[in-house]
């Protein structure tokens, strides 16, 4: 079901992923059409439900909050390159009262411990990851020792925003300085 009426062409999107899995598409604009539709398809044993992607500061995200009232159990999407603030930031907007997480755009993140984190902090199940743009082919059930496995190899990339030898001096004598304004105040 599509319930995104703010991004352009959300819907023909939808369209074309619900043709290749072979399934019905409804599209709705507002929140009493859709609590209309909702009661016709309770036989359905699954319906999924596109809202609009909006930033967590947006106030126009009650719509998307609004879902709990229709009895609707609400799955997170979280895309797993972004910044860990823009992550916790999502899931304390939008994770309470979400019943699982999906974790998006593996393929695109070297390092997905930022939002791994956040599932376990707030302990948000992960029912399923993708990578890549294939449809269904690249939507998998979560597998705990593949994510631990990116997760820690991540940390082997080389980067620029690693820490090198000559580094970590600087970094001690920032926390000995730390430490002497605590002790001393």
């Amino acid at each position: 079901m599509a319930a995104d009426a703010f991004r352009v062409g959300a819907a023909a999107q939808l369209t074309v992923y619900a043709d290749l899995l072979g399934v019905s598409l409804y599209v709705v604009d507002n929140q009493t059409r859709l609590a209309q539709l909702l009661p016709q398809l309770a036989a359905k044993k699954l319906v999924l439900i596109d809202t609009a992607g909006f930033a967590p500061s947006d106030p126009r995200t009650r719509d998307a909050l609004a879902l709990d009232t229709l009895g609707v159990r609400r799955v997170l999407v979280i895309s797993a390159n972004q910044q860990g603030a823009a992550i916790e930031q999502a899931m304390a907007r939008f994770g309470q009262g979400a019943a699982a997480c999906i974790l998006t755009k593996l393929d695109e993140t070297p390092q997905p411990g930022a939002a791994l984190d956040s599932l376990i902090r707030h302990r948000l199940p992960l029912a399923y990851i993708s990578g890549g743009q294939r449809v269904p082919e690249d939507l998998h059930t979560a597998n705990a020792p593949y994510l631990i496995d990116r997760a820690l190899k991540g940390g082997q990339l080389a980067t620029p925003f690693a820490l090198e030898a000559e580094d970590w001096p600087l970094f001690a004598g920032v926390e000995a300085e730390r430490t002497e304004r605590h002790v001393a105040g």
